[in-house]
Parts: structure tokens; sequence; C-alpha cells
């Protein structure tokens, strides 16, 4: 018998595409080539063993020619069955075993074997890979030749068919043996309960075949040429064989083509991932979803609905008429698929649903498909279900990455833009070939400070959100109001031949509120666009200098009204994130007088210290409080939000010192922090402290994901990772400032906070 293929299915889809009976043309590996060199070098040896040891005597040649030409073509019958095939030569083994010398029958087999694979060879039929095969295929005629030698080498009749049984069984012993060894040898280690099962099946049809060539050998030994008669019965399994090889090969041709199909629409998702990162937007999806079903079913038109989003999809392709019959049906609403007949009996539709989840819709819809000549059968039905699976988890990630995007381009306190909104719409307005005139106007709060102090920071930020409607519906129609942070407002207005006074005086007016004891007014800078500033980045800051004309005198007192927004949108946002911000600014404000900073210097480290995660208040809480290991896709969202912090902080002029820290805060001593993988003293100090007491801070603190550890444990991991993670004077300087007695704060000190958090 000779080496079985295997087929394992994996999936619908694999089953689809894979099912087949291919014997696969390829180069032998050199390892293969040596294990089958080996192996046949082992049976000559064992073969010519045998015949030395125990003789040719009672040997007729002819008689010993015939049965090897007869063996030689009944070699070369493979009958496909199950997930092998199976080569009768049963019916001559056993004849051979009959008539022949036992010591000549491996010999005699061998001779076979090579004889039927060399006459392929040389005429193309099989590559000369398998004449040296030919040879170790002829193993299994070892085990019944010895077990007749060891019973004496009777003649064997019909009161012997117990020791023929006990051959046969050793045939299948040293084949089962034999196969698993050169394919473990080989490097493909098989599945050995399938391969069982494999040969279970070819044992069964060797045992049928068997009793004729027991009568053919019986038959034989009276009359030499009645071996003869079973060359009709190899002929007709060879025809049987080539048909059946000829159906499959067909079948397998046109597998092929899904395969390739199958391929393609692969290939098509992968590529949505890859677009996905490029923004691709859903209708482009939805596109390749729907035309790629059509091409891997060959449907003659299809739709695609999609029901519940921020606006309705609905996509056809295919002829109309086609297209007609998909609206003659009610519309899809089922929770399986299943085909429907539709029109007349020949003509057949596919409805899939479709469900998209994408907080806070639920997106519904469904894909139909219409074709003519054959009903959908199950393995397509499953093909189209993983697709759609796939192009539902990419819609989910667009739909989910579109609206963190939209999350972190929206102040969440007064629903107007931020500053990356407003980047993004100027840049877009620049890119503009024909763009008309417009105006670019920048506030600041005068007086909200005092406002803030009097009546507390929930006033404030009630105050910030009731002018940031205002302020939106003033510039309603012609433009559009953000907020870049704190009590910074900018307003983007188009001209379109209007007046920019009374627009402007209205936006000023919106920001305006007097009360009994409090006045709030606006600081204005004015640009116009495109005559003034060309590009986004010029013009914020020709707004920018211009606002601060008037006020340059109180920027110490904007820094500390911003910063105090800030805090409290953080805390509001995520009071944990706070906590965690006030503990690590305690721990980088001595440090930094440890390490000599003063004033100025001084209150940036701290301020910076507690705004480092800023930027996390634009993280989905499911993404912060995860408990587990985070995705590739999550990680990279976490990784953002020193970035995100940064623009945030540079919406206020005079925390923009502070910015550069935050946005340097998760940068590495090595280069392999973020984002900007910055190296050594290219991170600035500030950011260097607070990396080393954000990570001290973090440790001590039982967090979703993990408990806290001890102080001293964390100060160990500290040093460890000193000139790799962390700066080591910034670590130093830590180590002694909580250890250290006097009035630095001593290392229970640091463990009581860890507990009290």
């Amino acid at each position: 018998m000779s080496p079985i293929e295997l087929v394992e299915v994996e999936s619908a889809t694999e089953r689809l595409l894979e099912r087949s009976w291919e014997r696969r043309a390829r180069r032998a590996s050199e390892r293969e080539l040596i294990v089958d060199a080996t192996a046949g070098v082992l049976f000559i040896v064992v073969a010519l063993a045998l015949l030395l040891a125990w003789g040719l005597a009672g040997l007729d040649a002819s008689t010993a020619a015939v049965l090897i030409g007869v063996y030689a073509l009944a070699g070369r019958v493979e009958f496909p069955l199950g997930a092998g095939y199976v080569v009768p030569t049963q019916l001559v083994l056993v004849p051979m075993l009959l008539i022949l010398p036992p010591a000549a029958v491996p010999v005699a087999v061998g001779l076979g074997m090579v004889i039927g694979n060399a006459v392929d060879c040389a005429f193309g039929r099989v590559a000369p890979r398998r004449v040296l095969s030919a040879v170790p295929d002829a193993w299994h005629a070892v085990g019944p030749a010895v077990v007749l030698l060891l019973a004496g080498s009777p003649t064997i009749g019909f009161e012997q068919l117990p020791l023929l049984a006990a051959a046969f069984a050793a045939v299948c012993v040293v084949d089962l043996a034999s196969t698993l060894v050169r394919m473990c040898l080989a490097g493909g280690v098989p599945k050995l309960s399938l391969q069982m099962r494999v040969f279970a099946m070819v044992w069964a049809v060797d045992a049928c075949l068997a009793p004729l060539g027991f009568l053919a050998g019986v038959a034989t030994r009276q009359h030499e040429s009645a071996i003869l008669f079973v060359l009709p019965l190899v002929i007709l399994l060879r025809l049987l064989a080539r048909d059946r090889s000829q159906r499959i090969e067909k079948a397998h041709r046109r597998l092929k083509l899904v395969e390739r199909e199958r391929a393609r629409l692969q290939s098509a998702v992968r590529r949505l991932g890859d677009a996905f990162a490029a923004k691709l937007e859903l209708r482009a999806l939805l596109e390749i979803l729907l035309h790629g079903s059509i091409e891997a079913l060959d449907a003659a038109a299809g739709r695609l609905e999609l029901r519940g989003g921020p606006s309705p999809v609905r996509l056809s392709v295919g002829a109309e008429d086609r297209l007609e019959e998909l609206d003659s049906k009610a519309r899809w609403g089922g929770s399986t698929m299943s085909p429907v007949q539709t029109g007349a009996g020949d003509k057949w539709r596919l409805n899939a649903p479709m469900r998209i989840s994408a907080r806070p819709t639920k997106i519904t819809g469904s894909l139909s498909l219409v074709r003519s000549g054959r009903a959908f059968d199950a393995d397509e039905i499953a093909l189209i279900s993983e697709l759609i699976g796939k192009a539902e988890l990419a819609a989910g990630e667009i739909i989910a990455h579109h609206a963190i995007r939209e999350q972190a381009m929206t102040d969440p306190l007064t629903g107007l833009g931020n500053r990356r909104r407003l980047t993004s719409d100027l840049k877009a307005e620049f890119d503009k070939a024909n763009r008309g005139p417009s105006l670019l106007l920048l506030f600041d709060l005068d007086g909200f400070k005092d406002y803030n102090d009097a009546y507390g920071h929930l006033a404030g930020d009630e105050l910030l959100a009731r002018l940031g409607g205002r302020l939106q519906r003033a510039v309603e129609g012609v433009g559009r109001g953000y907020r870049l942070g704190g009590d910074e407002f900018c307003a983007h207005l188009r001209l379109d031949r209007m007046d920019p006074d009374p627009l402007t005086a209205r936006a000023a007016a919106a920001l305006a509120e007097i009360g009994p004891e409090y006045s709030i007014q606006a600081s204005l800078g004015v640009v116009l666009l495109p005559q003034e500033a060309d590009n986004a980045k010029r013009a914020l800051r020709l707004a920018d200098q211009r606002m601060y004309a008037s006020k340059r005198s109180r920027s110490t007192a904007a820094r500390s009204q911003a910063a105090e927004v800030l805090l409290r949108t953080l805390e509001a946002s995520q009071p944990e994130l706070e906590e965690h911000s006030s503990r690590v600014a305690t721990l980088a404000t001595r440090v930094a007088l440890r390490l000599g900073m003063t004033g100025e210097q001084l209150d940036e480290v701290s301020l910076a210290a507690r705004l480092h995660d800023l930027g996390k208040v634009a993280i989905p809480d499911a993404i912060l409080h995860k408990v587990g290991r985070l995705t590739d896709d999550e990680w990279e969202l976490v990784r953002t939000h020193t970035i995100l912090g940064e623009q945030i902080l540079q919406g206020a002029p005079a925390l923009r010192p502070v910015a550069a820290l935050v946005r340097a805060s998760h940068e590495r001593w090595d280069g392999g922090g973020y984002p900007d993988r910055l190296r050594g003293q290219d991170i600035p100090l500030g950011a260097r402290i607070i990396g080393v007491c954000d990570a001290y801070e973090a440790m001590t603190t039982t967090r979703s994901y993990r408990m806290a550890i001890p102080h001293k444990t964390a100060c160990a991991e500290l040093l460890r990772c000193a000139g790799a993670q962390f700066a080591p004077d910034v670590v130093d300087a830590f180590l002694t400032i909580t250890e250290a007695p006097g009035d630095e704060l001593e290392p229970e000190a640091f463990e009581e906070a860890a507990a009290a958090a």
C-alpha cells in the first residue's frame, strides 16, 4: 500500500475550499529523499538476508517472472478510497506466498514495485522519485514472508488458512509501522487517530481481495497460466480508478477556482484592516463585502442594507430586472440564513442578517443575493456567513474608531469641537481649491478665575457649558464654535460677502455674562483667512498673539485658571486618575526639590505631574479598567493619551511648557518609550521625574487588574530598571527621599499612603 494522504477539515469555509482528493505534486525535500533511500537500503539488506538464509529451493523462474509482471501492473492501480487510496496488491501477493519460496517473496515484490514505477516514469506519468520510493514501499512483503519461514515454509492449502490469516496480519502490522516511521523521520508527524481510521478502511478492502488472491494462487499451482485470470479484475480496477481520479481532479479544479476566489476575498478582508488604519469609510467596507459576495457565489445581483446607524446604507449591484426580484420579497428579518426560492423554480435568493455592535446604537441590516440555475448549498452559506462575520468585526472597529475620534475631537463639557477638531477643520479649509474669506476668532474669558473662586468649580463648569452653547447658537449657519481648553474659546466663520463686524460682535457677546456680583467678558484675537495666514498653525499663532497682547501681565493667573479647569475636568471624568495624579505630583515635587529645581521650573513639574494622565479622559472606561491583557488596538489607543493630553494643554498658552512635560512623561531612558521614542538627556528632566514617580505610585496601588506590591519591592524594581526604563539620577534621588531621615518622607509613610489609596 502506498503512503496515504490525509485531509483535515477545520471550518465550514475550509470544507468548501479544501475538500478534495488532490495528490500534490511537489519536489521532495532532501530529508524525504534521505529517509526513502535509507528505508530502501534496509529493505534490500533484509530481503537479501532472507534469501541467503533460506534459499530458493523450488523456485520456478517462469512462474516468478509472470507473478512479478502481474504485480507490477497491480501495483500501479491506485483506487481512491476515503482519505487515501487502495492498491490491490493482495490479488498477487497472496499467490506469491502460495507458489514462490517465502524467502523470495520480498525480492519479487520489490522488483514488481520498481518495474511498475519505472515504466510509468518512462512514459512521464510519475516523477523519478516514485521509483526510489517504490523500494521501501515493498516493506509490507517482509512480514508474511517471515511468518511463513518461521512456520517451516509449508505448502498452503485450505487447511492452512489460519497461517495465511497470520501472514495477512503481518502485512498490516509491517505496513503500518514502516509508513508511520517514514512519515515521522521525514518531518510529517501524522495524526494517529485519523491515520488508523484510514488504515482500517484500506485493510478491510485488502481483506476482501485476499480470498480472491488465495483462489488464484491455488489455481496457479495446478495451471501456471491461471494467475492471468486476475488481470481482468486488475484492469477493471485500473479503469475505475482512472475514471474516479479524473472526476476527482475535475472537481478539484473547480474547487481550486473557488479557492482562488476565496484567496482574493480574504485579501480584500485583510486590506480592510489596512484601510481601517487609514480611516477607511464604512461604505467602502460594505461595497467590498457586497461585490466579493456576488463574485464568490456567482450571483446575478445583490443588495446590502443597514439600518440604525448614523445614516441608512443601501447598496445595489446587478441588472435592474434581477434587483426587482429582491424588491419583490419582504425584507429579511430572520435569525438564520437559508435559501428562499423566488420567481420561477430555477431562481434562488439568499438572505443573510447583519448585526454590528456599535455603541450607543445597534446597527442591523441584511445582505441579499439572487442567482439562477441552482440553490445555495450549505458550504456557500457558511462561506458568506464567515465573510459577513469578518465584515461585522471590521465595521464595528471602524464605527468604534470614528466614535473615539469624534469623542477625542469634542469638548465633553460644552459639546463644542476641541483644538483637535479646530486644527482638522482649518486644514480642510486650507486644502480647498476654491475657498472664500473667513474669520478665525480666538477668545479668552476675563474674570472667569474670580467666578470660580467665588462660586466653585461646578458653577464654573456650568458657566462654561452655558457660554459654549450660546457661542454655538451665535455662529450657527455661518460657522462653528470650539473650546480649546480652560476658558479659551474659538470660532471659525465664513464671510460669504457678509460684514464681519456684526458676526464678530455677536460671537463675543455670546461669551459675555454679567451677574449681580460678577462680570465675564471675552478678550478677542481676530485673523482674516486666507489673507493673513495660509495654514492652520500660523493662523492660530497669530490669533493667539493678538488675543494675549492685551493681557500678557496676567499670564500667571491664566496658567492657574486653565490648570484648575482641566484638573476639575479630569476629576469629573476620571476621579481615580485625579487621585493618582495628586499622589504622583506630591512625589514629583519632592524629587524635583532633591534635584535642585526651584521657582517656576518646580511649579511646572508639579502641575505636569497632576495633569500627566489628562489625555485618558478620551480613552473609554472599558479599556482603562479592563481586567486582563489589552489587545494591540486597545494598547495603541491608550498610548495616545500623552499626545491628547498635550493637545488639550496646548489650548492654554500659559500651559504649553507643562504640555511638553506631559507629552514626554512616558518616554524611556533607553529610547523605547512613546510617543516620540526620546532617549537619555533628550527627555526633559521634569518628564523623567514624572515617569519614575508614576511607576512607583502605579506599583504600590491596587488596580482592577492586579494587586499593589510593597514599598521595598517597588523600590527594588525601580533600581533594577534604572538605566533602561528610568533615568539613574532620578531613581537615586527618589530612593534618597524615601529612605533618608529628616524632613524627607520615611518609607513607612509611603507604604501608609499606598495602603490608604
